[in-house]
C-alpha cells in the first residue's frame, strides 16, 4: 500500500493524494472547485496545465525470498522524472510506455518522487492543437470542436509492486498462422528469460479449459523459441458473423505462470470490388485496399469512431467502457475506429472488445497535424509505438494498425516519405505484420465528410453522399443540438434560451466549433426542413429528428454501394463531456439519442432499404425511388413480397427472390409518385415485407 500526497510546486501546497489520478481531479476535490462539466467552468482548471506537479508516496517494502520486486507505473502523463529516496532512477515521457523499476532485496522504507512537468507545447505554436505537433500526447486535450482545451497531467494508471521468481520470463511475443482453409493453426512463442537454464512450457486450452496443444522445452539461453500446433481452430469472427471465440494461453517458467486470453483469426485488407482500374497507362494502385476480410470472408464494415470517454484517462474504467461498447454493439455495430487526436485506450477496453466482437481500427497518437522528423520525437514516438503493438496484437480485435488522422492534406502537410510514418509502418510489420496498416485516414479513394444536413443552402449532403464515389467513409455526420433537458443540467437557468457566443451554448460547442457561427447548432438547417417554429423546445426537438433521418440515410446509401464502397464509420459515437450540439450518438457519459435509434435500423443485419436523392421536396413534385435488399450475414435470405406506402397509400408493389449472403441487391423496377398539393410538412414512406423484420421508414420533407 502507498500513501500518497500531491504538492503543486507553483503554490508549494500538499496534500493528499490517490493513485490512478489526474492532478486536476485531485486539485478540484480538495479545493472543492466546481464540476468542470458544468457550464464554463473548466476555464477555471487551465492554469494547472503549466504548473509543475509532485507525487509523493511512502511505502514498507517486505522483500520475499528467492523473489525479486519491481515498482511498476503502467501509465505516467506526460513528461516525468521519478526518484526512489531521493535518487533519480529515470527521466523520460510519454503515456504509453510502462516504467518497471527494481526495488533493493532489502527491508526498508521507501519514498517514491514523480515529477511531471508542465505539458508540452510547440513554441510560438497558435493555442490548439498545433501546440501537441511535437509530442506524443493526445492532441484532442489542447482543443477540438467537440472537446474543452483541459488538458490532463498525473498518474493516470495503476502503480503496484510486483514480485516475481529470481528466474521469471521478462518478455514474450507469440505469432500464430491459420492454414488456407483455416483446419490447423501453427503457434510460435519467443520468450526472454532471466536465466538460461529450466523447463518452458507452454498450453493452449479452449473455452472448456480443455488442452488443445502443449509443449515443453528444456532451455540453454535466454531466449527460447517455442512452436506447437493443433488442428480444426475455432475463429474469433466479429459481431454477428460467428462466434467470438477465446482461448487461453499459458506459459510457465519454474513457479511462474502467465496466462491471457487469446483468438484466432486472418485480417486482411482486400481491393474494393472494380478498383485496380488506374485510367490511362502506365497503370498502378488508384485506390487503397479497403474491404476488411476475416476469415476469408469479406465483409461490411459498419461502425463509428469511438473517441476518450472521459477528459481525464485515470476515469475511463471497465465500467465506463462496457457502458459505452454495448450501446455500440445495440446499434449493430462492428467496428471501431479509435481516431488519433485521442489516447490509446487501456487493457479493459480491448478485453471488453475481444469478448463482444468489436473489430478496432487502432490509430496511433497522431491527428491534423505536422509531426517532425526530428530524433528527439522519433525517439519518443518509437518507444510508444513499439510498446503499443505489442500491448495490444494478442487482442484479436485489432484489425487495423493506422498512421494517425488526416495527415495527407493542405492542414498537416505529411506524405508517405514523412519519417513518423515511415517509423510506424516499420514498427508495425517488425511486431505485427499479419495485422494492416495504413499510413493515415482518409487515403486515396477514402472519404470523409459530409458532416452536416445541408451542404449549401440549396443541397442536401446525403445527395452528395449518394453522387460520390468512396471506397469507404471513415467520418461522415449529421448535426444536432443536444435534447434541451440535457442542456440544462450542465448551464446556468439564465443562458437556456440564449444561444450566443458569450455564453455556455459557445463553450459546450453550439457555436463556431467548425466552419462558420452555427456549428453545430445549426438553427438555419432545422428551419430549412422544418420552418420556423415559435416554441425553442420543438427546434430543439425537431434538430434531433432531423439528425436521425440524415444519419440513417448516410448509413443506407453506404450499404447499398457495397462491394463498391466496403465500409461506414461516422463521426462521432461518444463524447468525454457534456456537448450542447454535436454529430454524436450518444451523449456523455453513454445517454442515446433519438439518432442513435435511427442508426440502430440503418443497420440492421437484413432490411429494406428506400433510396431518396433527397429529404427535402415541394408540393407536387414527382419523386423516384430505388428499392434494395441488405444482407450483411454469411446466410442467403429468402425471398419475399413488399408493398411501399406514403402515408397510407399504396405507392407501389413487387416481390424479390432468394438473396446471396454479404449483398446488396437492387431491385427490379423503379417506383415514382406525386407529392400531394396538400401534403402536410412531413410525409411518411414506409415499406412493408412478408418478413416484417425486414420494414424500414422514412420521412420526406415537404418545404414549399
Amino acid at each position: 500500500m502507498i500513501n500518497w500526497t500531491l504538492t503543486c510546486r507553483d503554490t508549494a501546497e500538499t496534500f493528499d493524494a490517490y493513485v490512478p489520478s489526474d492532478v486536476q481531479l485531485i486539485w478540484k476535490e480538495v479545493k472543492n472547485m466546481p464540476d468542470y462539466n458544468f457550464g464554463r467552468n473548466y476555464l477555471l482548471y487551465k492554469w494547472m496545465e503549466d504548473v509543475t506537479w509532485e507525487y509523493n508516496g511512502t511505502f514498507k517494502f517486505e522483500p520475499v525470498a528467492d523473489y525479486e520486486a519491481y515498482l511498476v507505473f503502467k501509465g505516467i502523463d506526460y513528461k516525468y522524472d521519478i526518484s526512489l529516496n531521493g535518487d533519480l532512477v529515470i527521466s523520460s515521457e510519454g503515456m504509453f510506455t510502462p516504467v518497471r523499476i527494481k526495488l533493493p532485496n532489502i527491508a526498508a522504507d521507501i519514498e517514491v518522487k514523480v515529477v511531471i512537468y508542465p505539458i508540452p507545447k510547440i513554441p510560438g505554436a497558435e493555442e490548439g492543437r498545433a501546440q501537441a505537433a511535437a509530442s506524443c500526447k493526445p492532441p484532442v486535450s489542447y482543443g477540438w470542436d467537440w472537446h474543452p482545451r483541459l488538458v490532463p497531467s498525473g498518474i493516470y494508471d495503476d502503480v503496484y509492486i510486483d514480485y516475481v521468481p529470481n528466474a521469471h520470463i521478462t518478455e514474450q511475443n507469440f505469432d500464430y498462422m491459420l492454414s488456407d482453409n483455416f483446419d490447423r493453426c501453427d503457434f510460435t512463442a519467443k520468450i526472454k528469460t532471466t536465466n538460461d537454464t529450466g523447463i518452458l512450457k507452454a498450453r493452449i486450452k479452449d473455452a472448456d479449459g480443455n488442452i488443445v496443444c502443449e509443449t515443453a522445452k528444456e532451455i540453454n539461453s535466454c531466449y527460447t523459441e517455442l512452436a506447437m500446433s493443433f488442428e480444426n481452430p475455432e475463429l474469433w469472427w466479429c459481431h454477428n458473423h460467428g462466434e467470438h471465440y477465446l482461448y487461453t494461453y499459458e506459459v510457465e517458467y519454474g513457479s511462474q505462470t502467465l496466462k491471457r486470453n487469446i483468438g484466432f483469426r486472418r485480417v486482411k485488407l482486400v481491393m474494393n470490388a472494380d478498383d485496380w482500374s488506374a485510367g490511362e497507362f502506365p497503370v498502378t494502385q488508384a485506390k487503397v485496399p479497403i474491404t476488411m476480410e476475416l476469415n476469408g470472408r469479406c465483409i461490411f464494415c459498419k461502425g463509428t469512431n469511438f473517441v476518450p470517454t472521459e477528459i481525464f484517462p485515470s476515469r475511463m474504467t471497465y465500467d465506463v467502457y462496457k457502458m459505452n461498447l454495448d450501446c455500440a454493439v445495440e446499434a449493430n455495430m462492428n467496428i471501431l475506429r479509435m481516431w488519433g487526436g485521442g489516447l490509446v485506450n487501456k487493457e479493459a477496453f480491448f478485453d471488453l472488445c475481444d469478448e463482444m466482437g468489436l473489430l478496432v481500427w487502432q490509430e496511433f497518437p497522431l491527428a491534423c497535424n505536422l509531426y517532425p522528423d526530428d530524433d528527439n520525437y522519433l525517439n519518443v514516438l518509437d518507444r510508444e509505438a513499439e510498446s503499443i503493438i505489442k500491448r495490444l496484437k494478442s487482442h484479436p480485435c485489432v484489425t487495423i494498425w493506422c498512421g494517425g488522422n488526416e495527415l495527407f492534406n493542405s492542414w498537416s502537410k505529411m506524405t508517405n516519405q514523412s519519417l513518423p510514418l515511415r517509423l510506424l509502418d516499420k514498427k508495425c510489420y517488425e511486431f505485427d505484420r499479419n495485422t494492416p496498416f495504413l499510413m493515415t485516414s482518409p487515403l486515396y479513394g477514402m472519404g470523409h465528410g459530409c458532416y452536416l444536413s445541408m451542404s449549401t443552402p440549396e443541397r442536401e449532403c446525403i445527395t452528395d453522399f449518394i453522387e460520390r464515389d468512396k471506397t469507404a467513409y471513415t467520418e461522415f455526420g449529421s448535426p444536432s443540438p443536444a435534447p434541451f433537458d440535457y442542456v440544462k443540467q450542465y448551464m446556468p437557468e439564465e443562458e437556456w434560451y440564449n444561444v450566443d457566443e458569450s455564453t455556455s451554448w459557445f463553450d459546450h460547442h453550439a457555436l463556431r466549433a467548425w466552419i462558420d457561427r452555427d456549428t453545430w447548432f445549426r438553427k438555419f438547417e432545422i428551419e430549412a426542413y422544418y420552418g420556423v417554429t415559435e416554441s425553442f423546445e420543438q427546434l430543439i426537438e425537431n434538430g434531433l429528428e432531423l439528425q436521425g433521418e440524415s444519419y440513417k440515410d448516410m448509413f443506407e446509401e453506404a450499404r447499398r454501394k457495397w462491394p463498391h464502397t466496403s465500409m461506414a464509420v461516422n463521426w462521432c459515437f461518444n463524447e468525454p463531456w457534456p456537448c450542447f450540439a454535436n454529430n454524436s450518438l450518444i451523449m456523455y457519459p453513454a445517454i442515446k439519442r433519438p439518432a442513435f435509434y435511427q442508426v440502430q435500423k440503418a443497420l440492421r443485419d437484413q432490411m429494406l432499404s428506400v433510396k431518396l436523392y433527397k429529404l427535402r421536396w415541394n408540393h407536387g413534385d414527382t419523386v423516384k425511388i430505388e428499392i434494395y435488399l441488405l444482407n450483411d450475414l454469411a446466410d442467403k435470405l429468402s425471398g419475399g413480397n413488399y408493398t411501399v406506402y406514403l402515408e397510407s397509400d399504396v405507392a407501389g408493389k413487387g416481390k424479390f427472390g432468394e438473396t446471396n449472403a454479404c449483398s446488396s441487391t437492387k431491385l427490379d423496377g423503379e417506383f415514382t409518385f406525386t407529392i400531394p398539393a396538400d401534403a402536410p410538412r412531413k410525409l411518411k414512406l414506409s415499406i412493408k415485407c412478408d418478413n416484417s423484420k425486414l420494414d424500414s421508414e422514412y420521412i420526406i420533407y415537404v418545404v414549399d
